[in-house]
């Protein structure tokens, strides 16, 4: 059998990045997914992206990921928010020590750094491909059964499986949660002006309108949210007339825009599990 000290269900961002940081502090793990990453590996851009807090890009770089990543992401330098078009608004910049508020990166680079860093790990394993069959957690440990009839245990028991988590469903954690009846639509966009490393957040009344910067420097994340009733007609619009949206609700702020990456729509809801702990187990992500 199999021993190391935490055992993580889920090899997404969140388990990889989980276990390259335990691999950092001297603790060994396994991640057990039965994903084939393979299957994204060379993946083109979805239009996906991450804006990485400055904390959380400090983690990355502490923990050894950003050694991995294909581009370095793009900073945030300042965030500028406003209540529709009005003039004024606020604008949020960086502290004394200048370090940029975030970075943006493609979600398929951030994957791909945090896979080859937890890979290279001596401290840590991955068992992708591999479903589990069974799990027992005790008061001296947890056992885990996997698909290939192999048996690996550990101290403790870590489920990073994002939001409809079976391990949550079996432990008997309750989730608060419901709808807001609004979707974001997702997709990066060309402009003909420089962003100048700003994000823009513009409030109005169906629900906020974001650009964040990305590389190069006329390019910029979009996540547009509306009423779910509508998600499936922005979906349907042409690339052309769906930037000439984007443009009117923009302002003009970064000139004439053009689609960049596809389109893709996420319900928005509220999830919160009544407990993050149990018995030789922890939720995380």
């Amino acid at each position: 059998m199999e021993r190391y000290e935490v055992m993580i269900f889920g090899g997404g961002m969140v388990g990889l990045a989980l276990a390259s940081a335990l691999a950092q502090s001297g603790l060994s793990s396994i991640i057990i997914d039965p994903a084939d990453p393979d299957e994204r590996r060379d993946a083109k851009f979805d239009g996906r992206t991450s804006a990485v807090s400055s904390s959380s890009m400090r983690m990355l770089r502490a923990i050894g990921v950003t050694e991995h990543l294909a581009q370095p992401g793009h900073p945030i330098r300042a965030i500028r928010a406003s209540d529709g078009l009005a003039p004024g608004g606020l604008t949020f910049e960086p502290g004394e020590d200048g370090e940029p508020l975030g970075h943006m990166h493609e979600n398929r680079h951030l994957r791909a750094a945090l896979r080859a860093r937890a890979e290279a790990g001596e401290k840590s394993a991955i068992r992708w491909r591999t479903p589990v069959v069974e799990v027992e957690r005790g008061p001296d440990g947890v056992r885990a059964t996997l698909g290939d009839d192999s048996r690996v245990e550990a101290s403790l028991l870590v489920v990073a499986e994002g939001r409809n988590s079976p391990t949550r469903e079996a432990a008997g954690i309750r989730v608060a949660r419901w709808s807001y009846d609004h979707s974001a639509i997702v997709s990066t966009l060309s402009h003909e002006h420089p962003h100048d490393d700003f994000a823009y957040e513009i409030f109005y009344p169906g629900g906020p309108f974001a650009l964040l910067p990305m590389l190069p420097g006329t390019r910029s994340a979009l996540v547009w949210t509306v009423a779910a009733r509508d998600a499936a007609g922005v979906l349907a619009l042409s690339d052309a007339a769906f930037a000439r949206e984007a443009e009117k609700r923009a302002g003009g702020l970064l000139g004439t825009l053009s689609a960049a990456a596809p389109r893709t729509s996420w319900p928005l809801g509220f999830h919160h599990a009544a407990q993050i702990t149990g018995t030789r187990l922890a939720l995380v992500g």
